[in-house]
């Protein structure tokens, strides 16, 4: 249930980042990607919240809010993880398998082989 967040200021620090999600439930991990040579924010970051719920929940109301005159972006990190898990959650449809699928093919082999004698 991760989050990427981009289009943060420069000036965004990993407190600010946790500031920005507190109050949508428990974040299990935050990182702000920092410029090693300014020691300035890169403009995103990741958050982790515990529950897909919570993570929902802050991506609909932070998406495109406006901080210091920038409109962040706030989305799934990987798309592919919550297709997976709507995935998941949908049963399997129902299928019926031949009691005697693999039966028949060798039964033919079996036939081949006399045959070839």
């Amino acid at each position: 249930m991760s989050i990427l967040v981009r289009n943060l200021p420069k000036s965004f620090t990993q407190e600010n980042l946790e500031d920005l999600f507190f109050e949508f439930g428990t974040i299990a991990s935050c990182d702000l990607v920092m410029d090693e040579a300014t020691n300035l924010s890169k403009g995103f970051g990741f958050v982790e919240m515990s529950t897909q719920e919570e993570t929902d929940k802050a991506i609909e109301k932070l998406n495109a809010k406006v901080i210091d005159g920038k409109k962040i972006r706030v989305k799934w990190s990987n798309q592919e993880k919550k297709q997976a898990a709507a995935i998941d959650e949908a049963p399997a449809p129902k299928r019926d398998i031949p009691d005697n699928v693999w039966g028949t093919a060798s039964s033919n082999s079996s036939e081949s082989e006399k045959d070839a004698e």
